[in-house]
């Protein structure tokens, strides 16, 4: 699997923008891709499916929003408008990977160990 693109900081103080090319690349020997459907409130939903040891990840909110929780550390809001969130290490270590919503919800998760 191979991620490749650029990073725009516009910043409003310069006259152009910033940006920095990224590529990453890695071999993965498990995949899995799942539609996650919350219905009201949840805590703590597990995302992580049967990956235990993830060395990427790419979760896009379909609808909603909630707040995730990486390796049992501090919530990271996420929503539908614009919501997207990364992970990406060649040597693995998303261990947990949970979602909070206070609504219905919606998110597509692709994981890769």
């Amino acid at each position: 699997m191979k991620i490749e693109g650029t990073i725009q900081f516009p910043l409003a103080s310069e006259a152009t923008l910033s940006s920095r090319p990224y590529s990453a690349e890695i071999v993965y020997t498990e995949r899995n891709i799942d539609d996650i459907v919350l219905v009201g409130a949840q805590v703590d939903e597990d995302l992580m499916g049967k990956i235990v040891d993830a060395k990427a990840c790419y979760i896009e909110v379909l609808a909603g929003d909630g707040t995730l929780k990486v390796n049992a550390g501090t919530a990271l809001p996420i929503d539908v408008a614009g919501g997207f969130w990364i992970w990406f290490n060649p040597n693995g270590g998303l261990t947990a990977l949970s979602v909070t919503t206070t609504a219905n919800a919606s998110f597509r998760v692709y994981m890769f160990s």
